[in-house]
């Protein structure tokens, strides 16, 4: 199979235009674009009248590309993917009708073949986008608490193959095991298959690997497939045949192959996630026609009722996550995916529910090799709709798991909308439509358990329990219902504490509440972990929160900078990975006298100046693996620092110094990656701060700042703009293939003006 990155080159419309997929359509009044693209980049990020930027991007419009094939493609089978279009598409080729795909969340391959012109001569692709408010299909149907957005928000790839090529291939692990968990693990296996073992092995495994062939061609085929496991290094593994197979035309087989048993293969885990290759390979007529890899982990778990990965038990210590940025929402580079997984591994979890839809594929891939358990869920929030609509949500669970299936990260698959209704009479209402996705999941994929999210205030009522997982947003019972059993949402208390302009006093009360939900995980022997709600602060329709639609719930805020709660997270890390000490407190005039020190060192000692406050042991939410430092009657003192020292094994190993913030003296700028490359989706994001002169920042400014770009980049975000908690962002892109310098300046009345400089190249 040979994959081209179909991202480069297209045309863009935001009209509806008729016949949008003519051959000789006039294209002069189209914008030339990279994707992933947003259909209509918001003017603001916030606002009263957010309103009625959410109904901008609510429209149809069209995006067309050309392209070349030579007569090398003549006996191939051309196929286009889309990751991802947000919501519903139709795709031609050369004037021809493909087909369509209703979802904003989840792939679609067609078939192009018959309609591509190979002999150089000019192929086009054109594609209707409907970003309207679509309720016939998930998550809509009723509000939702979070924006869809609009555009082609993900990669798009042609394939080259054979007519005879592998459609998919599901790679599982069923028998891993250590000789030693045999008797502990028996008791899953409708959660993971296990058999015994060779005693020889101090662990074993098995691969087992479903392969499904298409024939795309006017002939039967005869074929078989070998499959190869590879170790990072490339060195091989183990090999498998089939038997030799007929393929019909226009059909496919499935080829099953079990290997025989691997001895002491290196297991995926949250602390060593090996990565092995498996390479498929289809062979007719003696000759290699289609080849594909894809990326597997050895590894096994239960919930029974904690969750034990190969053998060890460990607490879900999770985190929410919604995909998207402010002004363009999901259309994002994968880069900046990746960049998220790696930031909510760096705060602490070990854990990540993909709330409330299946989420971008580079995103998955990182959790992968990072570590990073996943609970992924198909879209929907608070509503069920009729049969159509339960028809496309079940489309919607088989296309995210046969896209995911093959991702050791994941360990449940959501079969609920999130907060469907679950009362008794709904269960019973919805009875058949809980029992079909279960009954889906469990027959696309055997290897993994299903949850179902309920919504709090109808925990009581809730008696239909079908999943493997007992799932529940904001309840905290000492005995559950049912086990095993996730708080797959925590920590409710959203407002003011959650904003980025809070007070220090409002801060820490937002540390003590988040403090409280994990104390509750870690001391219930019955509770198998929780996901907090959330990771990052979000747009959203709802604005219960009446915070200008953005929902200050995040870990971080919209820009993705850190909040004093997030050292919380930070703070369970093992000090070998980092030494953690952060002071939450401002340490201003009218500063609380309570100061909270977020530490994984076995003590801290505190000062006021030269004034020793006390040096002590963790001595809050003592369950937690790392508690929370409290210090009382700490007294403000003028022109006097605030120090901590932590220490382990008695030794000082860090200092942490707070200032009080003075006078506003400088705006610093600062860009995430100072080189991108000008592949016209490239990005990084930026921040501006607003510091004294000693460096530190101004937690309650909000005054306006003035941005400017010049050179070769394209400016995402609000020219002018008001600082929030001292700081704001705002996102650089690239231009396709124009290289150079790109400067953002940041400019305010009465202090210096802040810079930075970033370095466009045509290729890494």
């Amino acid at each position: 199979m040979q994959t081209l990155s179909f991202n480069t080159n297209w045309l863009y419309t935001p009209c509806d235009i008729k016949d949008g997929h003519a051959t000789d359509l006039d294209e002069r009044g189209f914008e030339a674009v990279c994707v992933p693209h947003a259909n209509k980049i918001l003017a603001a990020h916030r606002g009263v009248d957010f309103q009625t930027h959410i109904e901008s991007y609510r429209f149809v419009s069209w995006y067309r590309r050309h392209f070349t094939l030579d007569r090398h493609c003549i006996s191939k089978r051309i196929a286009i993917t889309f990751q991802g279009v947000a919501t519903a598409s139709e795709v031609y080729v050369n004037g021809h009708y493909i087909g369509e795909h209703k979802g904003a969340y989840t792939p679609f391959t067609l078939d192009i073949t018959p309609y591509v012109h190979c002999d150089g001569s000019d192929n086009i692709i054109a594609v209707r986008v409907d970003s309207s408010q679509r309720k016939d299909l998930p998550p809509e149907g009723h509000q939702v608490d979070y924006l869809l957005f609009g555009g082609i928000v993900r990669d798009v790839q042609m394939h080259i193959t054979d007519p005879l090529h592998v459609a998919w291939a599901f790679i599982s692990t069923p028998e891993v095991t250590n000789v030693a968990e045999v008797a502990k693990i028996t008791e899953v296996a409708k959660i993971t298959e296990v058999t015994n073992v060779t005693e020889a092995a101090k662990t074993s495994a098995r691969l087992h690997a479903n392969v499904n062939v298409t024939n795309s061609g006017d002939k039967e085929a005869l074929c078989r497939i070998k499959a190869t496991l590879t170790d990072a290094a490339g060195k091989t593994i183990l090999t498998m045949d089939t038997p030799e197979a007929p393929v019909a035309a226009g059909q496919s087989h499935i080829f099953e192959q079990l290997s025989e048993v691997i001895t002491s293969p290196r297991l995926w885990s949250v602390n060593d996630p090996y990565l092995y290759n498996t390479i498929i390979q289809v062979q007719a007529n003696g000759k290699i026609v289609d080849e594909y890899t894809t990326r597997i982990g050895f590894r096994y778990f239960s919930f029974d009722p904690l969750f034990s990965l190969n053998g060890e038990t460990m607490k879900i210590l999770g985190i929410n996550r919604h995909e998207q940025w402010p002004w363009i929402g999901r259309a994002v580079p994968n880069k900046l995916q990746a960049a998220d997984a790696d930031l909510i591994k760096a705060t602490g979890c070990n854990a990540v529910r993909a709330s409330h839809y299946p989420q971008c594929p580079a995103f998955l891939d990182r959790c992968d090799e990072i570590g990073l358990l996943v609970f992924e869920e198909p879209p929907g929030w608070q509503y069920i709709g009729d049969e159509m609509w339960q028809a496309h949500f079940l489309r919607n669970l088989e296309e995210m798991i046969l896209r995911d299936r093959n991702h050791p990260s994941i360990i449940s698959w959501g079969t609920r909308p999130n907060e469907a209704p679950t009362s008794g009479d709904a269960d019973r209402s919805f009875g058949e439509f809980f029992a079909a996705t279960h009954a889906l999941s469990r027959g696309l994929d055997p290897t993994r358990p299903t949850h179902g999210s309920r919504v709090e205030f109808l925990y009581e009522q809730s008696d239909l329990f079908q999943e493997d997982i007992y799932t529940v947003n904001y309840r905290y019972p000492d005995v559950p219902k049912f086990t095993p059993f996730i708080i797959t949402e925590h920590t409710m208390s959203w407002g003011e504490q959650g904003t980025a302009n809070a007070t220090d006093t409002q801060a820490m009360q937002w540390i003590d509440d988040w403090a409280k939900s994990l104390d509750y995980c870690f001391a219930n022997d019955l509770v198998a972990g929780g996901f907090g709600w959330s990771m990052f602060d979000y747009n959203n329709e709802v604005n219960y929160t009446k915070t200008e639609h953005v929902f200050p719930s995040g870990l971080y805020d919209i820009f993705r900078h850190d909040k004093p709660v997030s050292w919380l997270y930070r703070s369970q890390r093992d000090p070998s990975e980092e030494v953690v000490l952060f002071i939450a407190n401002y340490w201003t005039p009218n500063s609380p006298r309570r100061v909270l020190v977020l530490s994984n060192c076995d003590e801290v000692e505190l000062r006021v100046g030269d004034t020793l406050i006390g040096r002590i042991t963790p001595n809050r939410y003592v369950n937690l693996p790392r508690p929370v430092y409290e210090f009382n009657n700490v007294c403000y003192q003028a022109g006097q620092d605030l120090t901590a020292i932590g220490y382990i094994q008695g030794q000082s190993v860090k200092t942490t110094v707070r200032k009080t913030p003075l006078a506003a003296k400088q705006l610093i700028v600062a860009a995430d990656y100072s080189h991108l490359i000008a592949d016209g989706t490239d990005m990084t994001a930026c921040t501006v701060t607003l510091v004294d002169e000693n460096g530190t920042r101004l937690p309650y400014d909000t005054r306006e700042v003035n941005i400017t770009l010049t050179g070769s980049g394209k400016f995402i975000g609000q020219p002018c703009i008001h600082l929030e908690g001292g700081r704001v962002g705002f996102i650089v892109q690239t231009e396709y293939g124009k290289a150079g310098e790109i400067t953002c300046a940041a400019i305010a009345p009465g202090i210096a003006a802040g810079a930075v400089t970033i370095f466009v190249g045509l290729q890494d």
